[in-house]
C-alpha cells in the first residue's frame, strides 16, 4: 500500500512538470510571434495597449519624430514665383529644415533668364539621419528632357503641396500639423438645418479646396480678400474687394497656399505667371472653394526693400499679367474698392488707373468708405489692329468662341460714332441711323453686344457740307483728332476709322432722293435697298447711346422692308 501511494505521487508530480511545460511553450511561443510581428510592423513596445486598454504615454521625442514622419509624408514644400536677382530661399529652406528635418522641398524656377540669373544653388551639411531632400527644378523647356521630366507635378510625391513664397521662418511644426488637420477635414452634413460634423478625408479621396495661410506682416489695414467673377463670353474679369474671408476668390496679401496634387494636375497651367493670380482664376472657374486660416507664417527678410528692385519686379509682374490677359482673351477690367475720394496712397501705389498688376494692399479694410470703380479696358488702341478683325459671312472669329464683341472695341466704336455725329450736326448734314444699329436703338437704346459697325445714312446732296467727307473723295484723310476718313473701294460708300490701324469704325452710305424713292448713290449690296421718300418725311428720333439721333418716321416697317426683325414692339420714336 505505501509502494502504491508514493507511485501515485510520482505520478502526478510528474504530470504537474509536463503540464507546466506544456503551459511553458505555448505561452513563450505566443510571446515570440507577437515581438516579431511587431518589429515588422515598426511598431514600439511602449505603443501597445496593456490588458486593461491603455496606451502607455510617448516620450516628447517620440512625439516629435513621429509627428515628422507624418509631415514630410503628407506635404512638399513648392516654392515658386520668387526673383533670383533678389530672394532669401537659403535662409527660408534652411529654417524649414531645422523644424522638420528631410521635408521635400522642391524650388521651382522659370525659365527665363530675368528670372533665373543669377542662378540660385544650396547647399546643406547634413547631420546623422538627414537626407538631401531640396531639389531645384527648371520650368523652361528643354528637348534633352521627357515630357515627364518637364511636368513638376511628376517630383512631388506626397499628397499635399503647400506653395510657399519667398522669405519665411518657421519657428515650430504647429502650424504645418494644424493646416494639415484642417485639409484632411471635412464637413460631414451639407444640409444647414443639421449641425456641421468634422469627418476625416479618406486618403484616395481628393480635396477640391485651397487652405490659404496669411504672413504676419500683412498689413491689416488694407483688404486680402476678393471675390473674384470670370465673364468670358465678354471677355471681362471683375474683382470686389471684401472683407469676407470665408468666400475668398482671391487673396492679394503675402501667402501660402496648401491644396492637394491632383486638383493642381487637374488644371491647364497651375505654374503658369503671374502666380498665384493665375492659379486662383483656374480654380475659380474649377469651382474649388477656399479658407482662410486663422494663423499666420512669421515673415523672413523684407524683399525689394530699394527703389531699384521694386521697380524691376513691377516691371515683370506688369509684363506677366499682359500676358495672362492675353492668354485668357480678357479685355475689360473691372475693379470695385474702398478708398478716400479715390486718391491713391502710397501703400496703394500699384492700383492706378490703367495699370494691370493685382499686388497686394489696394484697398481699405474700411468698407464704411465709398466705393470706387476703376474700368480698363485693354486692346483697340489707335496705334494696334482692331480686335475684331476680318468678317466673313457677317461674322467675325470670335462668334464661332461664342463671345461677344470685345469691349473695347464697342468703346472706340462708340467714340466713333459720336465723333460723326457731332461732325454731321455740326455742318448740317441731313442723316438717319440705319439697319442694325437702328434695331438696337429701338430695342435697347444702346449698342449690340455683337456689333461690329453703325451704319449711317446721308442725303448725298450734302456731302460737300462736310469738309473731311470732301477730302476723303480723293484720298484717305486724317481729321484734326485722328480720325481716319476713307472712301471704300468695295462700293462707293465712306468709312470713318478710329484710326488708320484700327479700323473699327463707322459706315456713312450715300443716298440720293428722286422724287418718291430714295435710292443708293454709288453703292450697292443688302444695303443699298430702295425705299419710299415718305419715311424720310418727316424725320423722327430714337434715343441711342445717350443722345437723340435721327432715324426714319415708322420705323418698324422701315425696318421689315429691308428685312430686319425687331424683337420689341416697342419702339422709341417721339
Amino acid at each position: 500500500m505505501k509502494i502504491f501511494r508514493l507511485r501515485l505521487v510520482k505520478l502526478l508530480l510528474f504530470g504537474f512538470i509536463i503540464a507546466n511545460l506544456v503551459f511553458f511553450y505555448y505561452t513563450w511561443n505566443t510571446l515570440l510571434w507577437r515581438r516579431i510581428s511587431r518589429a515588422l510592423s515598426g511598431e514600439t513596445a511602449e505603443a501597445r495597449p496593456k490588458g486593461d486598454g491603455s496606451r502607455t504615454k510617448l516620450s516628447p521625442k517620440d512625439k516629435a519624430r513621429n509627428a515628422n514622419k507624418h509631415i514630410r509624408k503628407s506635404i512638399t514644400i513648392v516654392f515658386y514665383g520668387h526673383y533670383n536677382f533678389e530672394q532669401d530661399l537659403r535662409p527660408s529652406i534652411e529654417s524649414i529644415l531645422e523644424v522638420v528635418p528631410n521635408i521635400p522641398i522642391l524650388v521651382l524656377q522659370e525659365g527665363a533668364a530675368e528670372y533665373a540669373y543669377p542662378p540660385v544653388s544650396f547647399e546643406r551639411n547634413l547631420t546623422s539621419g538627414e537626407e538631401q531632400t531640396v531639389h531645384f527644378m527648371s520650368l523652361a523647356f528643354d528637348v534633352r528632357r521627357t515630357r515627364e521630366q518637364l511636368n513638376p507635378l511628376a517630383a512631388i510625391h506626397t499628397k499635399y503641396a503647400l506653395l510657399m513664397p519667398d522669405s519665411v521662418r518657421l519657428s515650430s511644426k504647429n502650424l504645418l500639423q494644424k493646416i494639415l488637420r484642417e485639409m484632411n477635414t471635412k464637413s460631414g452634413s451639407r444640409e444647414p438645418s443639421k449641425v456641421q460634423q468634422r469627418v476625416t478625408v479618406a486618403p484616395e479621396e481628393t480635396v477640391r479646396r485651397l487652405v490659404l495661410v496669411p504672413f504676419a506682416g500683412n498689413q491689416k489695414s488694407f483688404s486680402s480678400c476678393a471675390k473674384l467673377n470670370l465673364d468670358l463670353p465678354n471677355w471681362t474679369m471683375e474683382l470686389d474687394a471684401r472683407n469676407d474671408s470665408t468666400h475668398c476668390d482671391l487673396f492679394l496679401q503675402k501667402h501660402a497656399i496648401l491644396i492637394d496634387v491632383a486638383t493642381l494636375g487637374s488644371m491647364p497651367e497651375p505654374f503658369a505667371l503671374p502666380f498665384p493670380e493665375m492659379l486662383y482664376v483656374q480654380a475659380k472657374i474649377a469651382n474649388l472653394t477656399t479658407t482662410v486660416f486663422p494663423q499666420s507664417f512669421l515673415e523672413g527678410r523684407r524683399l525689394f526693400a530699394s527703389f531699384h528692385t521694386k521697380q524691376r519686379r513691377m516691371e515683370l509682374r506688369r509684363r506677366q499679367f499682359r500676358e495672362m490677359y492675353k492668354k485668357l482673351q480678357i479685355k475689360r477690367l473691372v475693379r470695385r474698392t474702398h478708398r478716400v475720394g479715390g486718391k491713391t496712397t502710397a501703400r496703394e501705389g500699384n492700383w492706378q488707373p490703367h495699370s494691370p498688376v493685382l499686388d497686394a494692399q489696394f484697398s481699405s479694410s474700411n468698407f464704411s468708405l465709398p466705393l470706387v470703380t476703376d474700368i480698363d479696358l485693354f486692346g483697340c488702341e489707335r496705334t494696334t489692329k482692331s480686335c475684331i478683325g476680318t468678317v466673313y459671312n457677317n461674322r467675325p472669329f470670335y462668334h464661332y468662341l461664342g463671345k461677344h464683341t470685345p469691349p473695347c472695341c464697342l468703346d472706340k466704336l462708340k467714340t466713333t460714332f459720336n465723333h460723326v455725329l457731332e461732325e454731321f450736326e455740326n455742318v448740317g448734314i441731313r442723316y438717319w441711323l440705319d439697319n442694325y444699329a437702328l434695331k438696337s436703338a429701338i430695342e435697347t437704346n444702346q449698342l449690340s453686344p455683337d456689333a461690329y459697325d453703325i451704319d449711317i445714312s446721308f442725303n448725298v446732296q450734302d456731302l460737300e457740307r462736310s469738309n473731311a467727307m470732301k477730302k476723303s473723295q480723293s484720298k484717305p484723310h486724317v481729321d484734326g483728332e485722328g480720325f481716319y476718313w476713307i472712301k471704300a473701294t468695295d462700293g462707293h460708300y465712306f468709312r470713318v476709322q478710329f484710326s488708320k490701324v484700327n479700323q473699327v469704325g463707322v459706315n456713312l452710305l450715300p443716298y440720293e432722293i428722286s422724287g418718291n424713292e430714295v435710292r443708293a448713290s454709288g453703292f450697292f449690296g443688302w444695303k443699298a435697298s430702295t425705299f419710299a421718300s415718305d419715311y424720310l418725311h418727316p424725320m423722327s428720333t430714337v434715343l441711342f447711346l445717350g443722345k437723340s439721333v435721327m432715324c426714319p418716321n415708322n420705323v418698324l416697317e422701315f425696318l421689315e422692308g429691308k428685312n430686319i426683325k425687331v424683337s420689341s414692339n416697342d419702339a422709341a420714336e417721339d
